[in-house]
């Protein structure tokens, strides 16, 4: 049967208390029983050993023996449900009770024992009789023959006492349970309504409804962690969302322009506005390069960013492929007048060089088209520890602290115009971040408007060859 966290908190606390408690009582209980049971059989044999001494006493006073001081303590033993009957040395009986007085006694000390019984449990003890020499000095004078209901004899005093013991136990069981159901309903509301509003925050999420206000935070460490987990899904899913929906938008914006060109292109040659001539001809092909140039850019991100795609590591220098790349860039760099400088030494790595060569080219191309004429773009590579790092300066126009974050995404380009003036997609920095995710490294952005940007890619030297 399925319950709430409330109720699987109340119920688990509530048994192992009633297993305490229950334990703790019957163990209590056991040891009093023992220790008083002890008690009255060492106070019965006393009081056995004082009639004993009392008679001996009187034979010796007279060093013969007084029935009538013998018949004192024997009816102040019956008082005492004891039945003494007194012989002398040769086995002659020299006091005891009358029948009725013995008859008497046994009974009332019959009942007695039945009452306990009845109040107590487990004191039923049949009538016994035990016959003690009688002393003088050294001399057996005689024997006593003493007749009781058992040893652990309880008086009504000592039968009230027991009562108290267990009714006071019970009384503090009965307090301790409810005490411990007063603390379990406690604890359990203490730990489940953050529960259940986590649980309640959780289900908004489940519904897309990322703007729910985070539940409080309590003095409880996990749930604490719970709430900042979920709150920081909460968020990252809020960005996803964001980031797909202008994904679409821009997708479509994409492939529009493009198509809505070809489209004119192809209606005004159709309808014969255009003659179908080799430069009009030549435009649609350039708009329909230009859709399987963004298409083959998403493709390459979803590639990278499959688990199934695979690197092709090599052992390479790091320095001499930069300045390979920067090669490539000499015309466009020339034809703005842009000072492109490599520097560093020799430095070898494990890694995918067509890969790296590919983060190269992409930053270069950014760093040429953001780079006003005359200004300066200059690579730089180095190691720190176990890693190698790799520079890409520009002097350019710099990219706003808000877009720093978002230039690594997917279509994302900090022109307002989005207009494709530049040739540009929005996806060479996502290929970036792919490629270098790939190899287990990061690349990061330091910029302010007006004075450039710094490109820092951080690769480990050695890759475990997938």
């Amino acid at each position: 049967m399925r319950r709430t966290i409330s109720w699987n908190l109340i119920l688990s606390f509530l048994l192992f208390s009633i297993v305490i408690i229950g334990l703790f009582g019957w163990f209590s209980m056991q040891l009093v029983n023992s220790h008083f049971s002890e008690y009255v059989s060492e106070r019965r044999t006393e009081e056995i050993s004082s009639y004993t001494d009392e008679i001996e006493a009187v034979f010796a006073q007279t060093e013969s023996w007084d029935e009538d001081a013998i018949a004192v303590i024997g009816r102040q033993a019956l008082q005492d449900d004891i039945i003494l009957k007194v012989y002398d040395s040769q086995g002659a009986l020299i006091w005891s009770p009358s029948a009725m007085e013995e008859q008497t006694n046994r009974q009332m000390m019959s009942n007695h024992m039945s009452q306990m019984d009845e109040m107590m449990g487990g004191t039923e003890s049949e009538y016994t009789v035990t016959t003690v020499e009688l002393n003088d000095d050294s001399r057996t004078i005689g024997s006593l023959a003493i007749g009781t209901m058992g040893t652990y004899f309880y008086t009504e005093h000592d039968v009230a006492f027991m009562r108290d013991i267990r009714n006071n136990l019970l009384i503090v069981a009965l307090l301790a349970f409810a005490l411990s159901l007063f603390f379990a309903f406690w604890i359990a509301r203490k730990l489940s309504v953050p529960v259940f509003a986590v649980s309640r925050f959780t289900g908004e999420i489940a519904k897309g409804n990322y703007t729910e206000q985070a539940p409080k935070e309590t003095n409880i460490v996990e749930i604490d962690a719970l709430i900042h987990s979920v709150d920081s899904l909460s968020r990252q899913l809020d960005n996803q969302q964001e980031i797909r929906n202008r994904l679409s938008s821009d997708i479509a914006h994409e492939i529009r322009t493009p198509l809505t060109t070809l489209k004119g292109n192809l209606e005004a040659m159709l309808d014969g506005i255009w003659e179908p001539s080799n430069e009009r001809l030549k435009i649609c092909y350039d708009e329909v390069n230009r859709i399987s140039r963004l298409i083959g850019n998403i493709d390459k991100i979803n590639e990278m960013e499959s688990s199934h795609e695979k690197l092709a590591f090599s052992r390479f220098d790091l320095q001499a492929l930069s300045r390979k790349v920067a090669t490539n860039f000499t015309a466009a760099a020339a034809k703005k007048h842009i000072t492109l400088t490599v520097s560093g030494e020799q430095l070898m790595i494990t890694a995918d060089q067509d890969k790296i060569s590919q983060v190269l080219t992409n930053l270069l191309a950014n760093a040429i088209k953001f780079t006003p004429k005359q200004g300066n773009i200059s690579i730089e590579t180095h190691t720190e520890g176990n890693q190698a790092i790799l520079k890409v300066s520009d002097d350019g126009i710099g990219i706003d602290t808000e877009d720093q974050e978002k230039i690594f995404e997917r279509f994302y380009m900090t022109e307002p115009s989005r207009n494709s003036k530049s040739g540009g997609q929005g996806l060479g920095l996502a290929i970036v971040k792919s490629i270098i995710k790939k190899h287990n490294g990061t690349v990061r952005v330091v910029s302010s408007i007006g004075k450039g940007a710094v490109f820092t890619v951080t690769i480990p030297l050695d890759q475990h060859r997938a």
